[in-house]
């Protein structure tokens, strides 16, 4: 039995564990399998191991298919998200398998697996379901702004090695073979699109060619983000690619304002912008709005259609962002 097929039956070795899960005898979780993760759901607690077997995500953004890579993907995706959102994010484990049962010991090499131990959250308070259930208000969008901005002040720091310029023209390199799996139904707007976001990191080089306007950046949109009354928390905002660390600084609040953009409307975009404001002292260079939402945009719509593969409810979310995209770039573009 291998450490995923042990999780999943709830075989753990230790009784004051158990007892900590809120259960007397060994639990079974609510297994969750991501494109990059396994995740555990017991009463009170959640566990994620990252996978080694996506052939895509190892190829694309980082091998976790080696063990001392994926341990150190591991280790430094806690510590991340422990610094953004310590309510969630209590622990970093090693486990090993032992008379057929789960044992947590420290989390050292020696370990078959790294496991991170979150706090179980209320998933039914997801920004992303929110927004289809339509229950944000503008003043739920200021606060999000203003308390996204807050976080952000906790992320460790990332040595700046490059420049704007050079960050976009990876970011427009690794987003060819992620818009693959919307061409199907759209194509040649995605390849519209693709060019126009490549036409304007060159024509703005001189603008986008420095260190200046770069900052840390994180993997933060509507599936990662929890506001339940009236507090701001992020899950998983570790950047799958190492190179993605490192950004043009207002990349994070575009990716969460945009995701409501879609949903809401521009009003409620507006209000998510001016609490960051507020919160940060930064003026949000307002003259790059096309291109920033264009970005997320094309972040976004391909990892929804991943994920309605298995969950067909998404089909609309899907197409809302389809939607969404070609009316507002042929109005603006």
């Amino acid at each position: 039995m291998n450490i995923v097929e042990a999780f999943t039956q709830g075989k753990l070795a230790d009784p004051s564990f158990i007892a900590a899960l809120g259960a007397t005898t060994n639990p079974k979780p609510h297994h969750i399998t991501t494109t990059v993760s396994n995740i555990f759901v017991f009463e009170k607690k959640a566990y994620k191991i990252y996978r080694s077997d996506n052939t895509f995500f190892n190829t694309h953004f980082n091998n976790l298919s080696d063990k001392s890579r994926r341990f150190h993907f591991t280790r430094t995706d806690f510590k991340w998200n422990n610094h953004l959102s310590p309510e969630i994010y209590t622990e970093l484990r090693g486990v090993t398998m032992k008379d057929g049962l789960l044992e947590f010991i420290e989390p050292t090499d020696s370990a078959d697996e790294l496991v991170i131990e979150m706090n179980r959250v209320d998933m039914s308070n997801q920004l992303m379901r929110r927004l289809t259930d339509r229950t944000i208000s503008l003043e739920d969008c200021f606060e999000m702004g203003k308390q996204f901005g807050e976080r952000l002040s906790h992320l460790p720091q990332v040595p700046i090695d490059k420049t704007a310029y050079a960050d976009f023209k990876l970011r427009h390199t690794d987003m060819i073979p992620w818009v693959e799996n919307i061409r199907k139904t759209s194509g040649e707007q995605v390849d519209a699109y693709l060019e126009y976001m490549r036409a304007f990191i060159e024509s703005h080089r001189a603008e986008f060619d420095t260190q200046e306007s770069m900052g840390v950046c994180i993997d933060v949109h509507a599936e990662n983000v929890i506001f339940s009354n009236g507090t701001f928390l992020l899950m998983d905002t570790y950047a799958p690619k190492e190179a993605w660390l490192l950004g043009y600084k207002f990349i994070n609040i575009y990716r969460l304002a945009t995701d409501i953009y879609v949903f809401l409307g521009k009003e409620y975009f507006e209000k998510v912008l001016a609490g960051y404001e507020q919160a940060t002292g930064q003026k949000i260079p307002r003259q790059y709005d096309l291109f920033l939402i264009m970005y997320s945009v094309l972040v976004q719509w391909p990892y929804q259609t991943i994920l309605a593969e298995k969950e067909p409810w998404r089909a609309g979310v899907v197409e809302k962002y389809r939607d969404f995209v070609e009316s507002y770039f042929s109005e603006n573009a």
